[in-house]
C-alpha cells in the first residue's frame, strides 16, 4: 500500500521503498559534457535531472500512470518518459504501449514496474544509477530536489565545501584566462572550487552545490564598505538556463569536469533562469550597477583603494550556506 498522507506536500521515490530516502550522487545543473569518439568535448551541457545510485536490476517505477512509449523491440532505448517524469539508464522495459500504473494512482493495487537499472559502464556496482528528472520534453527540467516540496524523506546534513578561491581579469571565462593576484585592480572574475557531501538515505556522496554567491568586506576602514550580491548561481531549474556558451559562464572550461568537485564562476549570476556574465568591478562609481561608469576618483570608488576580504559562499540542498 502507498501511504497517501505522505504524498501532500512531497512525492515518492522512482524504487523501493518509495517512502525511504536514497542516495544522490548528482544533482540539477551538475556539469555534464558529449564527447566524441576520441574523448573530445562536443557540446557543454548541464546535468538535467538527479542520480540515485541503485544496484543493476533494481526495479523502477512510475510516479505517474500512463502508456509505455511506441519504442522498438529491436532498439529499445534506455531513457522513458512517462507524464511530466523521465527515468534513464533502464534496461529490461516492459513492452511498447503496456499501461502503467504509477505509485501516485495506487492505494490498494501495486505500481508498475517499467524496468531496471541498468549495468552503467564501467561494468559491476561501481556508478549504477537510475536518473530521474522532471519537466516536459526540450525542458524546462526542474530540482527533482526541491520541486512539490521535494522527494519524500530527503535530507542533505553534509555541508558544501569551498576547496579554493582565486581571481581572474573579466573574460577568463573564453578561451584565454588570466589570473590576477593582489592588488586587484579593474573588472575581476571570481573563481572558486566548490562541492556538496550528499548523505542522504545513509549514501555519502559527492556533488555539485545547489547555491553559491560572495561577499566582499574591507578590512580597517571606518566605515567599514561590504557589499553582498543578492544575486548568485542556483538551479532551481536548467534549460533554460540553456546548454552550450552558458554552461561555460558557470563552469571554467579550462579545468572542466563532469564529476565534482567543479570550478564556479561565482561572479556570473542566474536571473529568470538565464545566465548572465558580470563581474566585480573594482572601480565601481558609489551607487552604480555592477556595469555602471568607473569612478574618477577614489573617493568616488564603491571600493576605495585599501585592503579587502573575499569570501565564497556554498549551500547544498537544504542546509545553509558555509
Amino acid at each position: 500500500m502507498i501511504f497517501l498522507y505522505l504524498l501532500l506536500s512531497t512525492y515518492p521515490w522512482p524504487i523501493r521503498p518509495f517512502d525511504t530516502a536514497h542516495g544522490v550522487s548528482a544533482t540539477l545543473g551538475d556539469a555534464r559534457a558529449t564527447r566524441d569518439a576520441q574523448g573530445r568535448i562536443i557540446r557543454y551541457r548541464f546535468h538535467r535531472g538527479i542520480d540515485i545510485p541503485a544496484d543493476s536490476g533494481t526495479g523502477v517505477f512510475s510516479l505517474e500512470s500512463g502508456r509505455m512509449p511506441n519504442y522498438s523491440l529491436s532498439n529499445p532505448p534506455s531513457g522513458v518518459r512517462i507524464g511530466n517524469y523521465f527515468y534513464d539508464h533502464l534496461t529490461n522495459l516492459v513492452p511498447p504501449n503496456d499501461t502503467i500504473t504509477g505509485i501516485l494512482d495506487t492505494t490498494n493495487t501495486h505500481p508498475t514496474k517499467i524496468g531496471e537499472v541498468r549495468d552503467y559502464p564501467p561494468s559491476g556496482p561501481t556508478g549504477d544509477h537510475l536518473h530521474f528528472q522532471i519537466g516536459p520534453s526540450g525542458g524546462p527540467y526542474s530540482n527533482p530536489l526541491n520541486e512539490d516540496g521535494g522527494l519524500v524523506n530527503y535530507s542533505d546534513n553534509g555541508n558544501p565545501i569551498v576547496y579554493s578561491l582565486d581571481f581572474w581579469r573579466s573574460g577568463s571565462e573564453g578561451n584565454t584566462a588570466t589570473q590576477v593576484h593582489s592588488p586587484l585592480w579593474g573588472k575581476i572574475e571570481i573563481r572558486a572550487e566548490c562541492q556538496d557531501r550528499q548523505t542522504s538515505g545513509g549514501v555519502n556522496t559527492t556533488s555539485g552545490i545547489y547555491k553559491v554567491k560572495w561577499y566582499v568586506r574591507s578590512i580597517g576602514m571606518n566605515p567599514s564598505v561590504s557589499y553582498h550580491p543578492v544575486d548568485c548561481i542556483g538551479f532551481n531549474q536548467v534549460q533554460p538556463p540553456n546548454n552550450g556558451a552558458p554552461v561555460l559562464l558557470v563552469y571554467d572550461r579550462h579545468n572542466y569536469s563532469a564529476s565534482s568537485p567543479f570550478y564556479y564562476w561565482v561572479t556570473n549570476v542566474i536571473k529568470n533562469n538565464d545566465v548572465v556574465d558580470e563581474y566585480w568591478n573594482t572601480k565601481l562609481r558609489i551607487g552604480q550597477a555592477w556595469n555602471g561608469e568607473d569612478a574618477r576618483i577614489n573617493a568616488e570608488a564603491e571600493y576605495p583603494d585599501g585592503r579587502y576580504i573575499v569570501w565564497a559562499f556554498g549551500k547544498g540542498s537544504y542546509n545553509n550556506f558555509v
